[in-house]
């Protein structure tokens, strides 16, 4: 299914201090969804320096997107300078973190996951008109587009959307930069 940037569900931050814009989660929100998820993919919009909300139980993969980057101050982990587009970033969702701006507003993509019951990952991958393969046994595959045109799964997506997916093996085709984001259930925990 695509999912176009317009349709993305703007909320505030856990803590108050930023907005975010959730592109999808599971279990889907609504009135008997509660806050609890087992994954989230948003856009967050960092306008000023200050703390990151707190998500215990959850692994976080930070990605950023657009802005000239930030500084992440962990108590429990070492500090990490994020200045570079599409390199993503995995920390606990436990961790307190406070994040400076290097040089204004930033834009970063982010994947939360509930450790006890999935794992996630996420890439960088430019194409250039070569198909790629992505599989997932029991999960999600999303494709963010962030620049160009990429199309999987008879879905096709320009920059800002994502196509999300079920279990199986994909072919990822178009000439752009995307964000591949693979969410694996884990069984017998």
């Amino acid at each position: 299914m695509r999912l176009p940037a317009s349709g993305y569900r703007a909320m505030p931050w856990k803590n108050g201090q930023g907005t975010t814009r959730e592109i999808a989660r599971e279990p889907a929100p609504g009135p008997d969804a509660g806050t609890d998820f087992l994954w989230r993919l948003s856009i967050a919009e960092v306008a000023q320096s200050g703390e990151f909300s707190l998500f215990p139980g959850y692994d976080r993969t930070i990605t950023l997107i657009e802005g000239a980057g930030m500084r992440l101050a962990f108590a429990e982990a070492p500090e990490k300078v994020i200045d570079r587009p599409f390199q993503p970033f995995d920390f606990s969702g436990d961790w307190a973190c406070y994040c400076t701006l290097l040089g204004g507003p930033v834009r970063d993509f982010n994947l939360m996951f509930d450790r006890r019951r999935a794992w996630g990952k996420t890439e960088a991958v430019r194409l250039s008109g070569h198909p790629l393969e992505q599989s997932v046994e029991a999960g999600w595959l999303l494709v963010y587009c962030a620049e160009g045109v990429l199309s999987v799964g008879g879905f096709a997506a320009e920059a800002g959307d994502t196509i999300r997916l079920g279990p199986g093996s994909h072919e990822i085709k178009g000439d752009g930069l995307g964000l591949f984001i693979s969410v694996h259930m884990l069984f017998g925990r």
